[in-house]
């Protein structure tokens, strides 16, 4: 650990990791604040409605980047002569968001023309679908700058200043009488992401240009396999959008919506407890997978099992952390709420062991996994989803946060099994001991790795 961290300090990647540290940490309290102050501001049920829209918008919007956030990662060349592979590579990305963000637009303009004919609240689901076509931009331009390390770029605009902004709008539009429900809610955090996100992309198009947006769809060569690849993204984002809400629901429909309302907020709290693993990879995945385009199964193997024993050794001190203020910060919502802390901890023991497991959903990724882990998640999911139905009844939201642990542990040993038995990689905490990830990582020449790019 200790080597870890000395290297680290004379790399230049140093100030990537810290810039990373420091907006996922002020993303997930700006985003604890923005909870906050939106179910202060509104009446619960037009908040009920809020957070539907809003987390509806949200999946809508993974799923409709179509998975050109993964193509990017993983296709994307950062040395130097290949800028014609990049051009086409970026053009091809922005092609297929152009598509979705046009089907997302269509079913706004769907749903607001049919709106009287809908009861409330999915007369207002056009505002979910304007949402999720601006989030779809937001989350390609997010993996882009991290390839060119720019993290500051990449998670500023959208999860730092977005969601401080959000609050005070929200705030002053309440003291100035226009705030009057969801509606206008939505509208304001929509507007705001738009802003933020056109920011982001006049940097893309300073570095590619204003056209980069036409002929996306035409590549002779690699066309065909980033089409399947797409597709298999596509899909894996699918179940994630579904697996990062279908617990809610669960228990909103068999226990309530009052334990439904306890469960989202001790989701997001359990979060914090997997920051340092949301920081790191977003932060190490490019150097990654340089290491996988160089076939540098070794240099892969010292890296990935040094940043996973970091992560590992961060999250678990965090979920010690949490354990002693969860009461005061469930109660920060509902006074009643810190009556369920043990489903809290149970959940932060979920996260620790995501992160003891590694990057290896992301390994998956970017090393030709992407068929594996869509079938490995299509099964294991399906398992579940019937699970969750069989305990919420009896066992409460407890039983559920005991599967949801189960089911990590599960689904990242199959992904770990891939990952060894393709790549002899090991994603494990355990892998700092035990494949020598102490020596030095062979040194890959400044070409290879994106340059720090000012801001």
């Amino acid at each position: 650990m200790l080597t870890l961290v000395a290297r680290l300090r004379r790399s230049g990647r140093s100030q990537q990791f810290a810039s990373a540290f420091v907006a996922r940490i002020a993303s997930a309290v700006l985003g604890f604040v923005m909870l906050l102050v939106a179910s202060r501001l509104l009446t619960t049920y037009e908040y009920g409605v809020y957070v539907f829209l809003f987390t509806l918008g949200s999946g809508l919007g993974l799923i409709a980047a179509l998975g050109q956030q993964n193509l990017v990662l993983k296709h994307y060349r950062a040395q130097d002569g290949v800028t014609p592979h990049n051009d086409a590579l970026v053009r091809y990305n922005l092609g297929w968001l152009a598509g979705a963000i046009a089907l997302m637009l269509a079913l706004c303009v769907v749903v607001f023309a049919v709106e009287d004919a809908l009861p409330d609240p999915y007369h207002r689901l056009h505002l979910a679908c304007a949402f999720a076509a601006v989030f779809a931009v937001a989350e390609y331009l997010q993996s882009y700058f991290r390839i060119h390390g720019r993290i500051w770029l990449a998670l500023l605009p959208r999860e730092v200043v977005w969601r401080g902004a959000c609050s005070v709008l929200l705030w002053g539009a309440s003291l100035a009488g226009l705030l009057t429900g969801a509606t206008e809610a939505m509208e304001i955090v929509l507007g705001l992401l738009l802003a933020m996100t056109l920011y982001q992309v006049s940097h893309l198009a300073t570095h590619h240009g204003w056209d980069c947006w036409r002929g996306g769809f035409r590549h002779r060569e690699k066309g065909p396999a980033w089409r399947g690849e797409s597709l298999l993204f596509t899909a894996n984002n699918v179940m994630v959008a579904v697996t990062a809400f279908l617990e809610t629901v669960i228990v909103g429909a068999m226990l309530g919506m009052e334990q439904a309302a306890f469960y989202f907020v001790a989701l997001r709290y359990a979060t914090l407890v997997n920051l340092p693993s949301a920081a790191i990879d977003t932060v190490s995945m490019p150097m990654i997978a340089s290491h996988f385009q160089a076939g540098d199964r070794e240099g892969a193997q010292r890296l990935v099992g040094r940043l996973s024993l970091a992560s590992f050794a961060i999250s678990a001190a965090g979920a010690v952390v949490m354990a002693v203020g969860a009461p005061f910060a469930l109660a920060l919502f509902k006074p009643d709420f810190a009556a369920h802390t043990d489903v809290l901890m149970v959940l932060s023991l979920s996260s620790v062991v995501t992160a003891f497991f590694g990057p290896g959903a992301s390994l998956l990724t970017i090393g030709g996994g992407e068929r594996y882990i869509l079938g490995a998640n299509a099964v294991l999911f399906s398992a579940y989803a019937v699970l969750l139905c069989l305990v919420a009844v009896p066992f409460g939201i407890l039983g559920v946060a005991v599967a949801n642990v189960g089911w990590t542990v599960v689904i990242n040993l199959v992904l770990a099994r891939w990952v060894r038995r393709h790549w002899n990689v090991d994603s494990r905490a355990t892998a700092f001991f035990t494949r020598r990830a102490w020596e030095p990582v062979p040194h890959v020449p400044s070409s290879d790795i994106a340059p720090q790019a000012a801001e």
